[in-house]
């Protein structure tokens, strides 16, 4: 899994809630938007490779290309991203990025990618970063999302790849195929992790002493960005000593991280707190 940058905020315990779901996250809105809309990658772009594109809609399908995914699962975890990670065999070596659809949606994200083209067979392999904040106003769980993710394929001479008798577009795509995503809204306790997350995932590392050193430098009392309570509370849901990242092996690298980055430079800026 790629692990970029993640958003950084606040810890406090919350006993009060038990070990299981977590304060910041009530609401009844839709996982798959909420994933779909991310947009915290490249320029805005949902992604952390490549070139984005502007999405296609309803591109025709070039049955020539062929793709499998590498991957059955994998966990979208606040912060960070998942991977996308696509074999693909193209008879007429056309193939130039890949792209995701979220159900609902009849938009397809893609990234353009260097080396693609000319290629007959390869590896299609990008993350696609998850807002820190996607699990506001969603049910505090874990959501199983199944997504189509493509490979992308340039039309070199306009032709009609899909036989419909209609000129297509400069760029389609492969088949699709279905890998389900898990986003991450809530702990290891919560028996919707439990049972959606990938066997061996849920894994308890606790919170390390580099993650409470930047909460006291930028955000216990008297600290820079301690007044900001959203960032407070942010950190106490992903970073707090019962966050949702050290519930998780895949989460407790990211979280660590993140915490080691955010306190490279506190000895020459100590007022300089995030990411």
């Amino acid at each position: 899994m790629l692990h970029p940058h993640v958003g950084v905020g606040l810890a406090l315990a919350t006993a009060a809630f038990g070990c299981a779901l977590l304060n910041p996250y009530p609401g009844g809105g839709d996982p798959n938007k909420a994933l779909s809309d991310s947009g915290a990658g490249k320029g805005g772009s949902p992604f952390d490779t490549g070139d984005p594109q502007e999405p296609l809609f309803d591109p025709a399908v070039d049955t020539s290309v062929k793709v499998v995914s590498n991957v059955d699962k994998v966990v979208a975890i606040p912060g960070s991203s998942f991977v996308i990670d696509l074999a693909f065999i193209a008879e007429n070596a056309n193939v130039v990025g890949g792209g995701i659809q979220f159900p609902g949606s009849s938009e397809i994200q893609w990234t353009f990618i260097d080396g693609l083209e000319g290629l007959s067979s390869g590896d299609i392999r990008f993350g696609y970063v998850v807002d820190k904040n996607v699990c506001n106003g969603i049910p505090n769980l874990c959501h199983e999302i199944t997504t189509t993710q493509f490979a992308v394929a340039r039309n070199a001479d306009g032709g009609d790849v899909d036989g419909d008798g209609s000129k297509d577009g400069e760029f389609v795509v492969s088949p699709g195929k279905e890998v389900k995503v898990v986003l991450q809204c809530s702990t290891c306790d919560s028996e919707s992790c439990q049972d959606l997350l990938p066997a061996g995932e849920c894994f308890f590392c606790g919170q390390p002493d580099v993650c409470v050193e930047y909460f006291d430098r930028c955000l216990a009392e008297g600290q820079p960005n301690a007044m900001d309570e959203s960032e407070v509370q942010l950190f106490d849901t992903l970073f707090g000593e019962d966050g949702i990242l050290w519930s998780t092996r895949d989460g407790c690298v990211v979280g660590e991280g993140a915490c080691s980055k955010a306190q490279e430079n506190a000895e020459t800026m100590p007022d300089e707190c995030g990411l």
